[in-house]
């Protein structure tokens, strides 16, 4: 039951950060780029985190 809630956490992270990237991608502001990329990086770091516990 445990191992679910830490790949549900995983997959939602992991989604986060792509979805962060892409908008990133697509950002003409660069302070709006600047945020959803330290946005991105966290939610990666997060993935990463919970990845190795899996």
């Amino acid at each position: 039951m445990l191992k679910m809630i830490i790949r549900g956490k995983y997959y939602y992270h992991l989604f986060q950060q792509r979805h962060n990237q892409l908008l990133q991608q697509d950002c003409l502001c660069d302070e709006l780029r600047m945020k959803l990329k330290v946005k991105a990086i966290y939610h990666s770091s997060k993935a990463v985190e919970l990845g190795s516990r899996m």
